[in-house]
């Protein structure tokens, strides 16, 4: 069940539980791993879309979790696509049917009640677009 994980990172504080949940869960269950960072975008009227993150800094993410993966033994590779904030959950779950993955392990960044009520959480909206397993690592 958990033969290949797509681990979703992104820029928070929690992205480093993130990742150890996800060394532990692949180093005991002979994962293989993906890593995925999705570049959060907004819109900016007439000006389109934005980045809401520094690219280099997105890559480097991903970069830095495959070499800290691979350096633990573990098979890892990883990738970065970029959506507007309200389709993040859509591009992982659009990575993992694509990659094949089995389970997908993310974070919870822990926004208030009320934000989340009003925008959604990534994790909540992640939950219900798939029908695989989810680690939520908080």
């Amino acid at each position: 069940m958990f033969e290949k994980l797509l681990i979703a990172l992104d820029n928070s504080d929690h992205a480093s539980k993130t990742l150890e949940v996800a060394t532990e869960l692949g180093t005991k269950l002979g994962s293989e791993m993906r890593v995925l960072h999705v570049l959060e975008l907004g819109f900016a009227g007439r000006g389109g879309q934005v980045e809401l993150e520094d690219r280099e800094e997105a890559e480097e993410i991903v970069a830095q979790a495959v070499a800290a993966l691979q350096a633990r033994g573990l098979t890892a590779t990883g990738a970065m696509y970029a959506a507007q904030t309200n389709r993040v959950a859509h591009e992982i779950a659009a990575e993992a049917a694509a990659s094949g993955a089995t389970a997908i392990v993310t974070g919870s960044r822990g926004r208030s009640g009320l934000e989340t009520a009003l925008i959604g959480s990534t994790t909540n909206k992640l939950l219900h677009l798939v029908e695989m397993p989810v680690v939520v690592a908080r």
